[in-house]
């Protein structure tokens, strides 16, 4: 709905059009939505409505290299090294104990060796070498014991796709 003029050169606005406008901002000023936001631009009154699920309700141990916690352990899924044309690698599945706050789990894969491995969580992020390819996974934190990996410290879900001339 907008306001409208009577004439460009009239500064003033309809009432009944205003008041119209009006019932209509305190509609939408009492909305509610779960799991989404409520936006007002300067322009106007506008709504974007984002829903998605709360990372509490995805469940990552669905995916390939997913995780499921409990305590400080965290048990990542295996999954595949996919290096271009080669025989995929498998990366066995494996319990990882967090011992401090702000712990990486990461795969590490030896260029050409055929073996990749779930390195030991460490605060330091790897970094790759000429020789070594460090993935890192997620993040995870502790807390009073308790691990826990929010939703924007998830870094891969799934096989690990490496170009060809890299594997």
């Amino acid at each position: 709905m907008r306001l409208r003029r009577q004439n460009k050169a009239d500064k003033s606005i309809d009432l009944a059009n205003f008041n119209r406008a009006m019932d209509r901002v305190n509609q939408l000023s009492n909305i509610t939505v779960a799991n989404g936001m409520v936006r007002y631009d300067p322009s106007g009154v506008h709504i974007a409505v984002a829903v998605s699920p709360a990372a509490e309700a995805m469940d990552y141990s669905d995916f390939a290299f997913g995780f499921s916690i409990s305590g400080a352990v965290v048990k990542v899924n295996s999954g595949k090294i996919r290096q271009g044309t080669r025989t995929p690698i498998s990366v066995s599945s494996a319990d990882k104990i967090i011992r401090a706050d702000q712990s990486f789990i990461f795969v590490t894969y030896t260029y050409g060796s055929g073996l990749a491995v779930l390195g030991s969580p460490t605060i330091v992020e790897p970094v790759d070498t000429e020789e070594v390819h460090n993935h890192v996974l997620y993040l995870v934190t502790l807390t009073a014991g308790v691990a826990s990996v929010e939703s924007g410290n998830i870094k891969h879900l799934g096989d690990i796709w490496l170009p060809g001339s890299f594997a």
